[in-house]
């Protein structure tokens, strides 16, 4: 987790962004929201949820029972859900694949657990097996975003711009002026 703990401890982050129009820049401060630890009960809940890729998630939950990275105003990047929110994680992301047959779905979609999104995509990062996976319902496929939790921060937090807009470019900041849609394209910080 020290791609994770390395991050927060940033000082002054935030995000260079550009309009959808290229004309306008806009520069938004960020903040992030932790989870302490989870508790015993949270972790024996969490093994219950997860099966085989408890081993995968512990590190994660053992120090952060949820996380939401890089907001401004009402908008964030990676949410991390908590343990409790879990089982309503996966109800949603389980209803969104409904369409398919269950010989269509890839093996993390049968038997995966999403325990991340990006901020209101509807697509899931989905732990299973020893890996994470990007559940996009805009024609997804099987590749692997992670091979572990740690390289998952790694890359997610290794540039935050570019992870945003590689998970589909969900994530737009506004000026709270005018209706422009700011798309990030550097994370910055002191």
């Amino acid at each position: 987790m020290e791609a994770l703990r390395t991050h927060l401890a940033l000082k002054n982050p935030r995000f260079q962004c550009r309009d959808v129009s290229e004309k306008h820049s806009l520069v938004v401060k960020l903040k992030s929201k932790v989870g302490a630890p989870a508790k015993a009960p949270e972790l024996k809940r969490l093994r219950a949820l997860a099966g085989s890729a408890y081993r995968l998630l512990e590190p994660l939950y053992r120090q952060f029972n949820g996380l939401i990275l890089h907001t401004h105003r009402r908008t964030s990047g990676l949410v991390v859900a908590p343990v409790a929110q879990l089982p309503e994680l996966m109800a949603d992301w389980k209803a969104s694949m409904d369409y398919l047959e269950p010989n269509e779905l890839y093996p993390f979609q049968r038997k995966g657990i999403p325990f991340a999104t990006i901020d209101g995509s509807g697509n899931y990062f989905v732990a299973h097996g020893r890996n994470i996976y990007y559940a996009d319902h805009d024609g997804g496929d099987d590749a692997v975003w992670g091979k572990s939790v740690e390289d998952f921060f790694a890359r997610a937090l290794g540039d935050p711009a570019k992870f945003l807009y590689d998970a589909g470019c969900y994530t737009r900041y506004f000026d709270g002026k005018t209706d422009r849609q700011y798309i990030p394209e550097e994370f910055l910080h002191d």
